[in-house]
């Protein structure tokens, strides 16, 4: 159990075994094997899942699923208590706590990676005094209180799933669509400098308009148009560092049909414009 990951620690002896604290905030990738429910006490954080950063700001809970690497790129001021529950016995889960289905769903990661609960979200104040009255039962442990942590938690994953925070996904459907998503970045990434559409992907693919960018959005959390231009722009970028083409010639060349496009997207994306980039990085290099 992750106890290293948290300060005024208190541990349950209760069947499904939860560790409640605040949390030790630093940027080192973590992971560990526990569902984390946390609840930003004051300050605001980004955590990044893999190519994902999500900001969570004081008030908002969040949910990250088992054996999911994450780390705080930014934490400013941040508080964060954690609830931390331990799955490694799913036999007595299932008996005790959570539906097979579900309990088999998060413990194969087949299921939502992070999920984020702001303030004004419909569920946000059950949730929250649910996640209060767990840490409070477990930090002063009076007479029965695994009895309410128990039926708090079932209330808690209620309200993430009905609510639709949590999903649990199909195996083969979520495998049939990965594949799919598969073929598409894989055409975009040998034709992202030539002016490619969404038409053009959905013929070479079979695949619909709406299908390739329902992927983009559930699965990456992004948009064509945005990873799309990611890849521009890092080959725009490569360019102006390694190279002395003029910087109207690696728009072009990057797939961007003119350079006040080119422009407006590499400041938006980098912070500077295309000549300071170019000026800046080769001075970190001399």
């Amino acid at each position: 159990m992750g106890t290293e990951m948290t300060k005024t620690i208190t541990a349950s002896n209760a069947t499904f075994r939860i560790v409640c604290g605040e949390m030790i905030i630093d940027d080192k990738l973590n992971l560990h094997s526990e569902i984390l429910l946390g609840y930003v006490r004051d300050g605001y954080a980004t955590i990044e899942i893999g190519a994902n950063a999500y900001t969570v700001h004081k008030g908002d809970i969040y949910f990250i699923s088992p054996n999911q690497k994450y780390k705080f790129a930014n934490h400013y001021n941040a508080v964060i208590d954690v609830i931390m529950l331990n799955i490694n016995n799913p036999a007595a889960l299932t008996q005790e706590f959570i539906p097979q289905s579900i309990m088999r769903g998060l413990s194969t990661g087949n299921c939502t990676h992070f999920a984020q609960i702001a303030p004004n979200e419909p569920t946000y104040a059950d949730l929250l005094s649910d996640f209060n009255c767990v840490i409070k039962a477990e930090t002063e442990k009076f007479e029965f209180f695994q009895l309410l942590v128990h039926g708090k938690m079932y209330d808690i994953f209620y309200i993430l799933f009905s609510s639709g925070f949590i999903k649990i996904y199909d195996v083969e459907t979520q495998g049939k669509k990965y594949r799919a998503l598969r073929r598409i970045t894989e055409f975009i990434n040998d034709n992202y400098c030539d002016p490619i559409t969404l038409d053009d992907i959905a013929e070479r693919t079979g695949l619909s308009r709406y299908y390739i960018s329902h992927l983009f959005k559930e699965l990456m959390n992004t948009t064509f148009i945005s990873y799309l231009n990611e890849l521009r722009l890092t080959r725009a970028s490569m360019l102006l560092t390694t190279t002395d083409i003029p910087i109207i010639e690696i728009a072009g060349m990057s797939g961007f049909n003119n350079i006040s496009n080119f422009n407006r997207a590499f400041k938006m994306y980098y912070d500077t414009t295309p000549s300071k980039y170019r000026k800046n990085e080769r001075k970190t290099y001399e």
